[in-house]
């Protein structure tokens, strides 16, 4: 029972140890690894713990989780990358692309929240799970619009 905690540490050390390593910059992405693997932990503890059989509902939340997590633990890695290069963190470039996946993201989301007012009655979810959906629709919005403006979309004018 007490494996699971001490994995959660050992990876925590190889953080702070990297961490020393790195400049002041990195901070934010440190937290932003810690944040995702303590989350992608405490699904997993979840998963264990409840023993739940994983219907349609419950397993396109975690589905939709995990994609958010793996999202921030790559967006973690690329960062980390490129400190190790020697590189800035967050150029002109890279704060442009992320304006613009917010603001499409931003866009679509409005949307999606008013397809939820428009289809509620018909959607079998309680209002505080319709709600988390809706976040973690947003998040996943936000991580689509974000590889659309960096990888398909290139022209950054």
């Amino acid at each position: 029972m007490l494996e699971l905690p001490n994995i959660v540490l050992e990876i925590y050390n190889i953080m702070l140890e990297f961490f020393n390593k790195t400049h002041k910059v990195m901070r934010k992405t440190v937290f932003i690894a810690i944040l995702s693997v303590s989350v992608l932990v405490s699904m997993i503890f979840w998963m264990v713990r409840s023993e739940v059989k994983l219907n349609l509902k419950e397993s396109s939340m975690i589905i939709i989780q995990l994609v958010v997590v793996v999202f921030a633990i790559f967006f973690a890695f690329r960062r980390l990358r490129s400190a190790k290069q020697n590189l800035p963190a967050e150029d002109e470039m890279s704060k442009k692309i992320l304006r613009k996946g917010a603001a499409t993201s931003y866009y679509v989301s409005i949307y999606m929240w008013l397809a939820f007012m428009f289809f509620e009655e018909h959607i079998d979810l309680e209002r505080s799970t319709l709600i988390g959906a809706g976040i973690l629709g947003m998040a996943l919005i936000y991580a689509l619009s974000w590889i659309y403006h960096n990888y398909i979309r290139r022209s950054h004018d």
